[in-house]
This record gives structure tokens, sequence and C-alpha cells, in this order.
């Protein structure tokens, strides 16, 4: 089934996502390309050859699927209306900026029999795919704790939705620290409890620029999450390491180029390295910020009618976790907002 799409949202997040898409073009069509802006629809229809538009209800009838890619507080409106026109969704994180917004939109999925799932894709990541499965092999032993850390330099940046609590939902621990946590929920399952702490290191925003999370996994494994977006110079973007009992196992991914200004076209390095009594080098490659396994995996439980791995009640109960967090952090002046 090739499957017909149309994209909603084009600033700078979606020029991936035509990159993917131009890789899997015999699976996916992209139909068309939606923005309220025309100039930015129409940069983007001149990349992917698809129809640019400035309502995306235009184009609705001509799609089985959206993938929305807007400013946190319009997903939950654009959400409830493709999935009341019969359209399966792909929506970037978070699911919604409250608990009650995700649960209409679960709520509008099921009774409109439609696959709706929520974008996290470092999980969907090949590297990140072989990370956990050298964890679960028990080669290195048992896992006790995670450590991950994301280093952005993001000053000058964090403007308009984005400096405000209000339409971001929070701060950089609700908008982007989730991409280390969705992973760490991933490998560490059930989680006993979630603490955090932020505050303000020089970009203009009203929420937190940086934040650290502890957790605490039912299994007994530990956690640790490090988010900047006030760093003074990214040095490695992404790391996530497993302590296991007989070596670290670390998963490093970085751009090669300046992520923010090449956007799509940034090479990129990422390597899985073991560490005790000896260092081996377990994986290297060229794999970035990829969305090919996440679209795929869309696509194929659209086929299936195989439930997301990150559904709706997956990106409910993780932007629950930090509300939870949130809360914990304000009464205890953890977090200074």
């Amino acid at each position: 089934m090739k499957l017909r799409v149309g994209l909603i949202g084009c600033g700078w997040f979606s020029h991936f996502y035509a990159k993917t898409l131009s890789r899997i073009g015999e699976r996916v069509h992209l139909v068309w390309v939606a923005d309220m802006d025309p100039e930015k629809a129409a940069a983007l229809s001149a990349k992917t050859n698809a129809q640019p538009l400035t309502d995306f209800r235009e184009g609705l009838e001509e799609v089985d699927a959206v993938f929305i890619l807007l400013p946190h507080h319009l997903h939950y409106s654009v959400t409830l209306e493709c999935l009341n026109a019969g359209k399966h969704v792909l929506l970037e994180k978070p699911i919604a900026v409250s608990l009650q917004q995700a649960d209409e939109m679960i709520q509008a999925s099921e009774k409109n029999r439609r696959t709706f799932m929520i974008a996290y894709p470092h999980r969907y990541r090949a590297s990140m795919q072989l990370f956990k499965q050298i964890i679960e092999s028990g080669r290195y032993g048992r896992l006790f704790m995670l450590d991950a850390m994301m280093d952005e330099s993001l000053k000058g940046y964090t403007t308009g939705w984005i400096s405000k609590r209000e339409t971001l939902g929070g701060g950089v621990f609700f908008s982007s620290s989730p991409h280390m946590l969705d992973v760490m929920f991933w490998l560490g399952g059930d989680v006993q409890a979630l603490s955090m702490a932020g505050t303000h290191a020089g970009c203009e925003m009203e929420g937190e620029d940086t934040a650290v999370s502890v957790m605490r996994f039912k299994n007994g494994v530990i956690g640790v999450t490090r988010h900047l977006w006030a760093s003074p110079k990214s040095r490695i973007w992404y790391t996530m390491n497993a302590v296991c009992e007989k070596a670290h196992i670390t998963l490093t991914t970085t751009p090669l180029g300046d992520l923010v200004s090449e956007g799509a076209d940034c090479e990129w390095k990422t390597r899985i390295v073991a560490v005790g009594d000896t260092e081996e080098v377990l994986h290297e490659s060229g794999e970035g910020l990829e969305l090919q396994g996440e679209i795929e995996h869309f696509h194929e439980c659209i086929e299936t009618g195989r439930t997301p791995e990150t559904d709706g009640p997956t990106a409910r109960n993780l932007i629950a976790r930090i509300f939870e967090a949130y809360d914990e952090a304000s009464a205890k002046g953890a977090n200074v907002l």
C-alpha cells in the first residue's frame, strides 16, 4: 500500500521529513505541504514537488494520513480536526500541552479507528535499536543505571512561541528532554519516581532552558537526564550511557557541521562504545537525526492495524510524569520559572 500523506507545518524540521520521504517514495507519497506562511510552503514544495497549500483543510480529501509539525499549542485542535476527518496522524512530540487535551485526542483516534502516533524518533533509529539489543543481550551484565545528555547551544533561537510557557507547554524539560526520557522509559520499563530541577542560563524564554532529572524504575534501575539549550558550545549533541555490571555502553550522536544552519543537510557521526577492562567499538555510522525508522513504523501500523510503540497513551504517560515532576519542583523551589 502506497500511503498518501500531507504535511502540516513547513518550518525548520519539515526539511528532515522531506529528505527522508525522498528515500522512501515507493511507499509514502507526499501529496501536499501546508503552512500559513506561503513562502515556507513554497520552499518545501520546491524540494519535494508536493503541492503547496496555505490551508491544510483544502487537501484532506486527497490523503490517507497527515504529518503534523506545528507549535505545541496547536497540536490539539489540528489533530482533532484531522482524526475526525478520518485521517491517520503522525504528530510531532509532545502529544499536547495538557492531559485533558491528550485524552480528547486519544478518544478521537479510538472513535474514528485511526492510527495515532507521536513522533519520538530516537527509539526508532537503527543505532538506538542496536544499543537496546546490546544491553538486553546480557553480554555486559545487568543494567543498573542510565545517564543521558543533550547538549544544545540555542541562545538567540528560543523566540516566538518557543519563548512562552503557554505555547511551549513548559520549558526545555517539557519540550525536548522527552527525546531522552522516551528512550529511558523504553529501556528501563515502568517508572517508580521522577524528579526534576531547572534553571535559566542565558536563553530568553519564560520556562527553564537547562534541566536535569533523576528517576528510579520499578526494576531497580536508576536514570539521570541533563539537557542544555543554553550550552556555551555544543560538544556531543546526544549521549545515552548505560552502566552495566561489566562495562559502560555509550551511544553518541553529534553533527559534524552546524546543525541549526545546515539542518537536514548536516552530516553526522554516531558511535556505540563499550568500556570495561578494554574498549570495544561496537558501531560506527553516519546516522544522525534519522526519521526513516519512525515513518516506516507508522506506515506498518496503518497497514497491519498494529498499535504504534509511541501511541497516544504512551505519549500521555510521558507528559503526565513531566507535569508531576514540574509540580514537585515548583513546590520545593527546584525549578526557576
